[in-house]
């Protein structure tokens, strides 16, 4: 009978349970660089497709070589790679070519208006 009941209540949950929605996230992100002016940019990423992307202008960004965990989001743009704490919000901006560190943080956001759905 228990057998019968746990095989029933498994049943109706794997029914009424969906496919995993993967839903992007989006970041406001600022940063100073080597001259001490405040930068910020937008980007969005997802958990579940694995992808992050650079807003720019009215534009994404793809980034390439995307990497994300619990812990984690790091992605590559063409002139530099973004690594984001997902623990305490910290960003690192490593530029291509040049070298060299830049920090700086980044929070959640609420999607820019007008901006593009990702991909």
């Amino acid at each position: 009978m228990r057998a019968g009941a746990t095989f029933a209540t498994a049943a109706l949950l794997a029914l009424l349970s969906g496919p995993a929605v993967a839903e992007p996230r989006w970041l406001g992100c600022k940063y100073n660089d080597t001259a001490g002016k405040s930068q910020a940019f937008v980007m969005v990423f997802d958990d579940l497709r694995g992808t992050a992307a650079l807003l720019d202008g009215s534009a994404l960004v793809d980034g390439t070589q995307t990497s994300i965990n619990f812990q984690s989001l790091r992605t590559q743009f063409p002139q530099f790679t973004v690594t984001y704490s997902r623990n305490d919000g910290t960003l690192s901006i490593s530029r291509s070519g040049i070298g060299g560190i830049l920090t700086g943080e980044c929070r959640r956001v609420a999607a820019p208006p007008g901006a593009p759905q990702p991909r």
